[in-house]
């Protein structure tokens, strides 16, 4: 038997040798190794172990096994912005709360939030039928309307009117949480520094909107079909306890931010690969005015937006919104002859194994029938794992897809994209993959 190896990598301490570039050009960073290396490195960052991998059998080999790869270290960190939600916590507390969740996203619920995400969508382009042609930034735009359609259909409400607070003080988080898992010591975050104490300002914008939603709730009695309710309303079943106001923050405040920044980015995307792909956009025109002449838009109706669809699933391989998930090993395993030590934190890339030419043929070419089925039936199972994989498979993925098809079948039957001249668009690969500053695009009605 041949004895197991640890995988091969950059010598040294990369914190010390690649600090910047962590920093400033990460994507760069983990393209360079994934080359170098083909399916799997090691390498060193500060006082920790990282295995990167790239083969989606290893991939799956991971997230086949939650007790042997659980959320680890790195989840301390998000759990700063989350708390103890579904995103973040686990073992027997995390199953009770995914099976009391899991109702809100089933395919017969989500029939029930077509109409809202229709009349959210129509009122965005009503707003740029006023303002005519004009150049927007569209990432702002997305970030809008999927605050709007995630607060209203989960949480009945509407914080549109806290947008800016919220996105500011979002984005805010989303570079400090990032920032922290680059730094050679952490500070405690409960550390006055004048950093943290800017985290903390921003954490607590989130904070108070959240809170502020559920006394309102709990002053009113209001008993709306939504997650809040749902919420609010269950009992443990040894104690016959409701969930506290923290409990419900953490829940609450995880589905609100996973539910809207990830489909913003997605969706800032799309808009921009059908001003780059206007022969896409047209089809996806002419499918979705199809399908309208036989009637409004419904759960049903959008089993026969194929293209759209596949369009959809296309912008989420070239840019994943979760481009990197992380996971630690409870106790030492072999994986295909190497030897993974108890923790190494494993780090798998939707990003780099979605555009992997050894499994997607010209994989920087925008082309929504490489998803047709005659094309995916030999494809590795996690060759494509936009929403992760296993048991902790990403809650919200029939929500968004279905969002996320509704939103681009709806604009793109009524208006066009361009690329506004000298414009590039650059990535930040933050907690999130999200176009870095604005996202110009000049807006038109189609004709």
């Amino acid at each position: 038997m041949t004895e197991a190896k640890l995988p091969t990598g950059p010598k040294g301490n990369i914190i010390f040798t690649a600090a910047k570039e962590l920093r400033t050009n990460v994507l760069g960073l983990i393209e360079r190794h994934a080359k170098e290396y083909e399916d799997i490195s090691r390498l060193r960052i500060g006082p920790y172990y990282y295995i990167n991998v790239y083969k989606p059998e290893m991939i799956e080999h991971i997230f086949s096994d939650s007790q042997l790869y659980s959320k680890g270290r790195e989840n301390a960190n998000l759990k700063y912005l989350l708390g103890n939600g579904l995103l973040t916590n686990e073992g027997e507390f995390w199953m009770k709360q995914r099976r009391l969740i899991a109702p809100v996203f089933h395919k017969k619920r989500l029939a029930t939030f077509v109409q809202q995400i229709i009349d959210i969508t129509d009122q965005l382009m009503d707003d740029w039928e006023k303002r005519g042609e004009a150049e927007l930034d569209i990432h702002a735009e997305m970030t809008q309307i999927t605050l709007s359609i995630v607060s209203r259909t989960l949480l009945s409400t509407d914080a549109s009117g806290e947008f800016m607070k919220i996105s500011d003080a979002l984005g805010f988080l989303m570079k400090g949480l990032s920032t922290e898992t680059t730094k050679l010591i952490r500070l405690p975050q409960w550390m006055p520094t004048p950093y943290n104490l800017r985290m903390a300002k921003n954490r607590d914008i989130l904070n108070k909107l959240i809170f502020d939603i559920i006394a309102e709730r709990r002053a009113t009695g209001a008993q709306n079909d939504d997650l809040l309710t749902m919420l609010m309303e269950v009992e443990d079943a040894d104690t016959a306890e409701r969930m506290t106001d923290a409990q419900l923050r953490d829940e609450v405040i995880t589905i609100f931010l996973a539910g809207h920044e990830t489909t913003a980015n997605a969706m800032s995307f799309a808009m921009y690969l059908m001003a780059m792909n206007p022969d896409a956009a047209k089809r996806i025109k002419e499918e979705t005015q199809k399908v309208l002449a036989e009637g409004p838009l419904t759960f049903e109706s959008l089993m026969k937006l194929d293209y759209t669809t596949r369009a959809v699933k296309e912008v989420m391989r070239l840019y994943p919104p979760a481009w990197i998930i992380g996971r630690e090993a409870t106790r030492d395993d072999v994986m295909e002859g190497y030897l993974i030590k108890k923790g190494d934190t494993m780090m798998m890339f939707p990003y780099l194994t979605h555009r992997n030419p050894r499994y997607w043929d010209d994989p920087l070419r925008f082309d929504p029938d490489r998803f047709l089925p005659e094309r995916m039936k030999d494809k590795p199972r996690y060759a494509y794992f936009p929403f992760g994989g296993g048991a902790r498979l990403c809650i919200g993925n029939n929500f968004a897809m279905m969002e996320m098809q509704l939103i681009l079948a709806m604009i793109c039957s009524k208006y066009e994209f361009a690329v506004p001249k000298g414009f590039k668009l650059e990535l930040e690969a933050l907690v999130t993959l999200r176009p870095k500053g604005r996202l110009p695009l000049i807006v038109r009605r189609a004709i």
